[in-house]
């Protein structure tokens, strides 16, 4: 059995592709309990949250990502909208040339990609936008061919940075608590969204968005606790000078239960005075104000912009040109998956059921240029005559249309089915009709050998190349695809041809020196 290596030169053991290799338990290392550190959050444990994080210890970190999403409505919509924009994108599949081989292998993937769970596949990987980097398992099933049953999304916590790079993946295991063990080969899709220049982890947004998300908390409680208060009257309690503590303490009950039960009891000789409090300070504003300027903060972090969140006009010439930054986050985005897949899910697809290659399909997440294309067309119809050669494939995949199935009706240009077929026939009656006025009584060898019936000889070879040039649709297609005519071809009756047109050559070379020696 042929040893298969994935691109790191690991490797793969298929015994292992069926099996879940991270799944979570209720002990152990990968265990699915956590605790919260989003509650009493303060900066100086911020800090050394991230500090940790990127020092190797990311588990705090990932802990405080997966609350803030939870926690923050807004920042659960900015980062559901980044997700989404590249998630929704139309999935192509594009073959590495025109060879049947390669379409057949482009096929295969688009065959794959369209089966379930693989959609949900592309947000799982795109919550490392927020975390700096995303896992999920594949759990392959072998039938007629290597397919991936499922994918299972892993808590990134599974999970650990090497300690030299801190850039290469390593999976939390007993077989080494502090530095876990190697990913299996062709077992894993490990999406590292490159975002910021440095190690993976310091990348996530949630790194970046943590402050104004703790600030925003602070504002909250508080403009909660103005607004508990806000309108109220300030409760004032006087008190007799030579008062004991405990008359004290029962004045500060009394007040305190007037803002709640609006009722108290006190000691005759104390006193609460109510002071109308003035409403139009505009306390409130300050709050509004910070927890928006917070939030706009965030949308510049995670979309480039706030037209679409806020309704901000563009500083760059409109909301246009905010909209723009935004499409060029979101293809950049889909850009970084579409590798990802290519190198983590479709080489190891073909690998596995096909045998290693030098190149291989290729996917991409992009949006379809429709505007471009009648300039397409208009440019294919002027320099495709005057010797411009495109790969088939190429254009069909710039205008969404899938490879044609063997033996489907073709769309062709008028008179292309017809033409080589009659006047194929009509050469054949002229040549039989020249041979029929020239024969002699005694002919010489070479005439017997042109008057061979070679048309009944060429027939069964010919057949399926007339066949052919009715289901293409251009010259070019027919030229790649006469690789596929070897097999049908019929070659018997050619080779009694051959036979007897070499004794024929022969009889007329002895012939013709017989000739020559009576002279």
């Amino acid at each position: 059995m042929v040893t298969i290596y994935d691109h790191r030169g690991n490797p793969v053991k298929t015994q292992a592709l069926t099996r879940e290799l991270s799944a979570p338990s209720l002990t152990g290392i990968r265990t699915v309990w956590d605790q919260t550190v989003a509650g009493g959050l303060t900066p100086v444990r911020l800090a050394a949250l991230l500090r940790g994080a990127a020092e190797g210890d990311a588990r705090d970190y990932l802990t405080l990502a997966e609350e803030m999403e939870e926690k923050d409505l807004h920042y659960r919509c900015e980062i559901g909208k980044r997700k989404l924009a590249a998630a929704s994108l139309p999935i192509i599949v594009e073959a590495a040339t025109d060879k049947p081989e390669d379409v057949k292998l482009a096929d295969e993937v688009r065959v794959m990609v369209k089966r379930p769970g693989f959609r949900g596949l592309l947000k799982d990987l795109l919550d490392g936008l927020g975390k700096g980097y995303s896992v999920a398992e594949i759990i392959w099933q072998r039938g007629t061919k290597w397919q991936p049953a499922r994918y299972e999304w892993r808590d990134p916590r599974f999970f650990v940075f090497d300690r030299v790079s801190r850039r290469t993946i390593r999976l939390l295991d007993e077989e080494n608590l502090a530095e876990g063990i190697p990913l299996a080969p062709y077992k894993f899709i490990v999406h590292l969204p490159h975002l910021k220049t440095g190690i993976p982890i310091r990348g996530g947004i949630a790194r970046v968005a943590a402050w104004a998300w703790m600030f925003k908390n602070y504002t909250i409680k508080d403009w909660m606790a103005f607004a508990e208060i806000f309108g109220m009257p300030l409760r004032v309690g006087k008190y007799q000078s030579g008062a004991s503590n405990e008359d004290i303490a029962i004045l500060k009950m009394a007040v305190a239960n007037l803002g709640t039960d609006a009722g108290a009891v006190f000691p005759d000789s104390m006193k609460i005075e109510f002071a109308e409090s003035s409403k139009s300070t505009g306390g409130h504003e300050l709050f509004n104000k910070l927890a928006d300027y917070l939030d706009a903060q965030v949308s510049r972090g995670i979309l480039g912009q706030t037209a679409t969140t806020v309704g901000t006009p563009g500083k760059l010439g409109g909301d246009d040109a905010q909209a723009e930054v935004r499409t060029d986050i979101r293809d950049d985005d889909a850009c970084q998956l579409a590798e990802t897949l290519n190198l983590d899910l479709v080489r190891p697809f073909i690998d596995l059921n096909f045998g290693p290659r030098e190149s291989y399909p290729e996917l991409f997440l992009r949006e379809a240029q429709k505007e471009d294309i009648a300039v397409l067309v208009n440019a294919l119809e002027k320099l495709v005559p005057q010797g411009l050669k495109v790969e088939q494939s190429v254009v069909r995949d710039k205008l969404g249309l899938p490879d044609p199935a063997k033996g489907a009706d073709c769309l062709r240009p008028p008179g292309v089915a017809v033409a080589p077929e009659v006047k194929v026939e009509t050469e054949t009656a002229q040549n039989r009709q020249g041979q029929q006025a020239e024969e002699k009584k005694d002919p010489h060898p070479v005439e017997i050998l042109n008057g061979l019936p070679r048309e009944a000889a060429l027939d069964p070879l010919l057949a399926p190349m007339r066949q052919l040039l009715e289901e293409v649709g251009s010259l070019e297609e027919f030229r790649d695809r006469l690789i596929e005519l070897y097999p049908k071809m019929d070659a018997a009756e050619f080779g009694n041809l051959m036979r007897r047109g070499l004794v024929l050559a022969d009889l007329a070379g002895r012939f013709d020196a017989g000739e020559e020696a009576k002279r």
